[in-house]
């Protein structure tokens, strides 16, 4: 009950702060961090989404608000989720998305799902060819978010005094040495069958 009245929180703070123009933090009470509270301040957020610097200005906003050990908390959620989405079958569709992905595109692009909000983290990985529905081309948005990943570790640095390779789990939670699933093959032809909503939206990137 506690959890789903902070995301209930979450989402009327964001209406107002659509109102307002600005963003307004999150309150989430003492205690520890639960996965439930890391998905109401990244979905408060995502309410800024078409504009990465009022959605990293909200998020920020949010984290002052925690403790140290909170933040810490926030960080390790962030990384399961980013580990979650370690997957083939994202990998190919961001490929297509995006028309190509490297490694560090593909880290990148897993920070923008994320940043997305939980329903379309959550869609996503069920269904990758659902990107297309999510995907808006744009020259603004390449479907990369990397900064949304270091600001958990910005605000417990400013807040501790301590740089940010101190944070506890700074080094990062142990990754699969490959991701999840069979590998897609750079052949248009399958990238066409395997996604087929994607293909019909970014096939012209090939």
């Amino acid at each position: 009950m506690a959890a789903a009245l902070a995301m209930l929180f979450a989402y009327a703070g964001g209406a107002r702060a659509a109102k307002s123009g600005k963003p307004s933090p999150v309150s989430i009470g003492a205690g520890p961090l639960s996965r439930d509270d890391f998905w109401a301040l990244v979905d408060h957020s995502a309410i800024w989404r078409t504009d990465a610097d009022a959605q990293m200005a909200d998020l920020r906003a949010s984290l002052n608000r925690l403790t140290p050990a909170q933040i810490v908390a926030f960080q390790g959620y962030f990384d399961e989720a980013m580990i979650g989405a370690y997957r083939w079958d994202l990998w190919g569709a961001a490929y297509v998305a995006k028309g190509g992905a490297s490694d560090d595109g593909f880290e990148y692009f897993r920070s923008w799902l994320i940043a997305q909000g939980h329903s379309a983290y959550v869609k996503v990985l069920a269904d990758p060819d659902g990107l297309a529905e999510l995907a808006i081309p744009d020259a603004d948005d390449d479907l990369e978010f990397e900064s949304f990943a270091y600001v958990a570790g910005e605000v417990w640095s400013a807040k501790t005094g301590q740089a940010v390779t101190r944070m506890p789990g700074a080094d990062g939670r142990s990754y699969p040495s490959q991701p999840v699933g069979e590998p897609f093959r750079e052949d248009s032809a399958e990238l066409a069958k395997r996604y087929p909503g994607l293909w019909k939206r970014f096939g012209s990137w090939f």
